[in-house]
């Protein structure tokens, strides 16, 4: 398949789950929350999307050749897991205040 038409396709994708997704909760609000929310489960969607794909087409045949799954399947499966539901910006913002609290405590000694 061709590498734009590919790309087309998962961006596609993202943006319908993205849409689809908040279009209840987004017809009270402004349009400045609406693009974020939509720009917020887009991205989330397409790390998805693309998690989806390389599994699919690199680590599944290997998996069925070898017979094992490694740390890092699962790893990619929990990645997969947040960006599906929607929580990869909270944990990337609790990861992001928990080096902030490790680094103020470090640099103030």
């Amino acid at each position: 398949m061709n590498h734009t038409v590919l790309w087309f396709l998962l961006i596609t994708i993202s943006v319908i789950f993205s849409i689809f997704s908040r279009i209840s909760v987004l017809k009270k609000n402004v349009i400045a929350y609406w693009f974020f929310e939509i720009w917020r489960d887009f991205v989330g969607y397409f790390f998805a999307v693309i998690i989806a794909y390389f599994f699919i087409t690199v680590r599944y045949p290997k998996i069925l050749i070898s017979g094992d799954l490694s740390t890092s399947d699962f790893i990619l499966f929990i990645i997969f897991s947040m960006c599906a539901t929607g929580w990869l910006p909270y944990f990337i913002k609790n990861v992001t205040d928990g080096i902030n609290a490790i680094l103020s405590r470090v640099l103030k000694k």
